[in-house]
C-alpha cells in the first residue's frame, strides 16, 4: 500500500482500470467526454487517448493476452430492461466490432489466456426482473456461444485462471455473494 500515485486528475470519473499485458498501458473508463467511453495511457499517466466515442455507456475493457485488442461492453439500461453487447476493437480503438448480438445484458468480457476465447455474464438465459445471469463463453470472434452454467443465481464478473482450465466468478447461489470456480467447460 506504499507509494501511492493518482495517474488521472480531472472533473470527471475515472474508472475500471485494465492493464496491459506488457505493463506499459492502461485501458480505463471516464465520463470526460459527457458519458462513459474507453481511454488508454501510458502506464504513468500519460499520452491520455479516447478510443470510443458513442452516445451509450461503454464500461469493462478487457485486454487481449497478446495487448492487440481490447473487448469492452457497450449499451444502455433503461428500468428492467437492458441491453448491453461485448465488443472488440484494435488496441488503437480501430476496427470495432460486436460480438454478441441479442437484447439482454451481456457484459464483462474476460479473454483465455491462450486469446482464442472470452468469457461474460449474460441475462439472455435468464429472467430480468429477477437478475438471473449466467456465464457464458464464445470465441474470440464472437462465434460458438455456450452457456457455462444454469441456475437462477446470480453469476457476474468471470476471470480466467492462467493455464485457462478454471473460471473464477461472482454468485449468490449460497444466499449471499461469494467467490467459486468452476472448470472452464462449466463442470
Amino acid at each position: 500500500g506504499t507509494q501511492v500515485r493518482q495517474l488521472t486528475n480531472n472533473d470527471d470519473e475515472d474508472y475500471q482500470p485494465s492493464w496491459s499485458p506488457d505493463g506499459e498501458r492502461m485501458a480505463f473508463i471516464s465520463t470526460r467526454d459527457g458519458d462513459s467511453e474507453v481511454f488508454v495511457m501510458n502506464a504513468d499517466g500519460t499520452d491520455v487517448r479516447q478510443l470510443t466515442d458513442n452516445q451509450d455507456v461503454d464500461y469493462s475493457p478487457s485486454w487481449s493476452p497478446d495487448g492487440t485488442r481490447i473487448a469492452f461492453t457497450n449499451g444502455r439500461t433503461t428500468g428492467l430492461d437492458p441491453d448491453a453487447a461485448v465488443f472488440v476493437m484494435n488496441a488503437d480503438g480501430t476496427d470495432v466490432r460486436q460480438l454478441t448480438d441479442n437484447d439482454d445484458l451481456n457484459y464483462a468480457p474476460a479473454w483465455s489466456p491462450d486469446g482464442t476465447r472470452i468469457a461474460f455474464t449474460s441475462l439472455r438465459d435468464g429472467n430480468k426482473r429477477d437478475g438471473d445471469m449466467e456465464v457464458f463463453v464464445m470465441n474470440a470472434d464472437g462465434t460458438e456461444v455456450r452457456q457455462l452454467t444454469d441456475t437462477d443465481d446470480l453469476y457476474t464478473e468471470p476471470a480466467w485462471s492462467p493455464d485457462g482450465t478454471r473460471i473464477a466468478f461472482g454468485s449468490n447461489r449460497d444466499g449471499d455473494s461469494e467467490v467459486f470456480v468452476m472448470n472452464a467447460d462449466g463442470t
